[in-house]
């Protein structure tokens, strides 16, 4: 495999759903760098228990109901904010991912969990869901010629200049230190359950990218 490029327009750091969504958005407007510091595919999305859920609103739902029982399920840490965006875009997200090619033959239902009062945490019949969303994600980037997704890159610091995000320092896939140029930076690298004792996050979810934010100069909260 060829190294690295020395410039991009737009790197991601993280390629799970968020990363690759971003990916997406951004392929339209410049080349976008995708970086996993593991595997590619193998992010807390697909590990979690029992796969990842996507939560929509199923037909006969109402989304103040819905709404409620979000926010009770999320035991008053959720943002209403947050999870009004996620009821009114959430069922267009899921047709987009529908419309990009879930794999033949694969199921979508509607289950009950938590402190919902009606069937609405949507499954990938026979399959992660979490799983089928990243595989219906990557095979969307696949068809873009403007973004490159790369594993084993770890990310160690954001460079910047004048408190502007100019680039990113790594550690390459051969374990040499690297740096790429870039007009901008997301950061999508998950959660960091793996600084506690105990967590159901995958072994990946080491809080890096709240690190490196906080390093680069970036205020942190709800830690």
């Amino acid at each position: 495999m060829k190294g690295l490029p020395a410039e991009a327009d737009f790197v991601v750091i993280g390629a799970g759903v968020a990363g690759l969504r971003a990916a997406i958005e951004l392929a339209s407007a410049g080349r976008v760098l995708v970086l996993e510091k593991k595997e590619v595919a193998n992010g807390n999305t697909q590990s979690a228990p029992g796969g990842g859920q996507a939560s929509t609103l199923s037909d006969e739902d109402k989304i103040t109901l819905h709404l409620q029982d979000t926010l009770i399920a999320g035991d008053g840490l959720c943002s209403a904010n947050a999870v009004k965006t996620l009821m009114d875009e959430g069922p267009e997200r899921i047709e987009e991912l529908i419309a990009w090619g879930t794999k033949s033959g694969t199921r979508l239902v509607f289950g009950l969990e938590g402190a919902r009062s009606h069937n609405r945490i949507l499954h990938a019949q026979g399959e992660s869901a979490g799983g089928e969303i990243l595989r219906a994600l990557h095979a969307k980037t696949q068809t873009l010629k403007n973004i490159s997704v790369r594993g084993f890159e770890f990310t160690t610091g954001l460079e910047t200049d004048s408190g502007r995000v100019t680039g990113v320092s790594l550690i390459n896939e051969k374990g040499l230190p690297q740096e790429i140029a870039c007009s901008a930076v997301l950061l999508a690298t998950g959660g960091m359950g793996q600084i506690y004792r105990n967590t159901t996050n995958a072994e990946a979810a080491t809080g890096d990218g709240v690190a490196i934010a906080f390093r680069a100069g970036a205020e942190v909260s709800d830690m």
